[in-house]
């Protein structure tokens, strides 16, 4: 009986889940969303007169950071990037058309962008877009229509000295995903043969493989791909989920990254250092009669972006979920809840965590731009991409003890504590409860001055748990919460 149970609940999940292919991704929704809402008039030289080259390869990230900057963001975005917390921005998009015509983005071209970001050794990505599957067909397939779209290619990347394309096709007939491979190993080809062997060529991939995909291959086919690991669950879903499930279900990033998609057949260990995890900087908002995890949806919301949805959170409470992502929730009227599934810097800290543990090129998003001129989701790729050791820091001496919040927080069953000692001395760092009785002992011996990292783990209660931190004369205590 149990395991007729089982089979029912698997069942349901991959009919929510599976639903989601026939659906528009967050990209095509958004473009769709944002088509009316900026302009085309280019605030520089169209000709790309002023545009420098790209001045050196970033090598202090120990892992590539590959954000997408859709054009609808470009003119609030450019104030907040960190160049130096990025290796790629993905522009996004240059429309492809099925005479193999290629379109610019609104404002193109972006020169301060694109200066800032070759001054700081971040490449510029062309993203060329198509997401009707008869112009896809047309471009894969027809020989001349081919060759036109690989010389725009070429032409647009020669014209703004771009440092390679990122090629997003999608809504593609499942027929002719086969074909999309040989055409990627094509274009990949002819960029390095025709340009430079320093261009890049990347695909935007699907995070579970719907039918027909030689997932591998197209990996083998590129120079990466960025692995789209969000829509799970969206417009179409019955139930309420999270954009990225982490784990706790057959379809999940966990999942699709080791196992039956990217990992199949020992695929992931041969070209792990080829893909990168892409996760959401937006969420998903839905009505309901109750107020709890995987609730029936009464009506589908909207999308919804990080700088909005961190604060709300906050502001309603925040809930963490079996799959490892928060989410919140308010009470409309009477009868209705709005609850809103997103990714913070605890949820996605831990997918970093999965793409370091099996050793990924790195990690991107969608979309830059959407968390604002908040610095949560910088201060994440900093911690964990910047400085991650402290044979690489020993030359950077602090300047002060300081003991910083743990991540994730909440958590659950572990978590990251990073300290700093400016000189040699006798450290240690406890655990207490809500009591004060001593739960763990994480460091307790001599250090020299740097900064250090510390991870604990634990099978706790939920509830509020702090640390303190005594080196020398400094003491310092810090709260954070498990959540199971």
């Amino acid at each position: 009986m149990k395991k007729a149970i089982y089979f029912f609940i698997f069942f349901l999940g991959c009919v929510n889940l599976s639903f989601s292919q026939e659906h528009m991704s967050i990209h095509q929704l958004s473009k769709i969303e944002h088509q009316n809402d900026i302009v085309s008039k280019s605030l520089f030289n169209k000709d790309g007169e002023g545009i420098i080259p790209l001045k050196f390869d970033k090598s202090q990230l120990t892992a590539a950071v590959f954000g997408y900057l859709p054009d609808w963001n470009y003119s609030s975005a450019r104030s907040y990037l960190r160049y130096d917390l990025l290796t790629h921005i993905a522009a996004f998009e240059f429309d492809a058309s099925a005479s193999g015509g290629i379109s610019e983005p609104s404002y193109w071209p972006w020169t301060d962008v694109i200066n800032k970001a070759h001054t700081n050794g971040v490449k510029i990505i062309m993203t060329v877009v198509d997401f009707t599957a008869s112009d896809i067909h047309k471009i894969i397939t027809d020989t001349t229509v081919k060759k036109t779209f690989f010389n725009n290619i070429k032409t647009k990347i020669d014209k703004y000295l771009l440092d390679g394309v990122n090629i997003d096709f999608e809504s593609e007939s499942s027929s002719d995903r086969a074909a999309i491979v040989t055409f990627m190993n094509d274009l990949t080809n002819f960029v390095h043969t025709n340009i430079s062997a320093d261009k890049e060529v990347s695909y935007a991939g699907p995070a579970v493989n719907w039918g027909k995909w030689d997932l591998p291959g197209l990996v083998t086919a590129c120079d990466y791909v960025f692995i789209m690991g969000y829509d799970y669950y969206g417009s179409w879903s019955t139930e309420t989920g999270p954009s990225a499930p982490l784990t706790n279900t057959y379809y999940s990033i966990q999942n699709a990254v080791v196992n039956s998609s990217y990992g199949y057949g020992g695929a992931l260990a041969k070209n792990a250092n080829k893909l990168i995890l892409g996760v959401p900087y937006y969420g998903q908002r839905w009505k309901t009669k109750t107020d709890v995890a995987g609730a029936t949806v009464t009506s589908y919301v909207g999308s919804t972006t990080f700088t909005n949805d961190q604060p709300n959170s906050i502001t309603y409470g925040v809930k963490w979920s079996t799959y490892k992502t928060p989410w919140y929730s308010y009470k409309q009227d009477s009868v209705t809840y709005v609850q809103t599934w997103f990714d913070n810097d605890s949820s996605l800290g831990l997918k970093y965590d999965l793409a370091k543990t099996y050793k990924l090129k790195g990690v991107g998003m969608w979309a830059l731009g959407y968390d604002g001129a908040r610095t949560e989701l910088w201060n994440l790729l900093q911690n964990r991409y910047l400085v991650t050791d402290v044979a690489e820091d020993k030359r950077q001496t602090p300047t002060g003890y300081q003991l910083s919040q743990n991540y994730p927080n909440p958590f659950n069953p572990s978590t990251v504590i990073n300290y700093e000692l400016p000189l040699s001395c006798k450290a240690s760092i406890k655990v207490y409860d809500v009591l004060g009785k001593e739960i763990a002992t994480l460091v307790d011996e001599e250090k020299a001055a740097g900064k250090y990292s510390v991870e604990f783990s634990s099978k706790l209660s939920s509830g509020i748990y702090f640390y303190t931190l005594r080196a020398g004369t400094y003491t310092s205590t810090k709260k954070m919460i498990y959540l199971k």
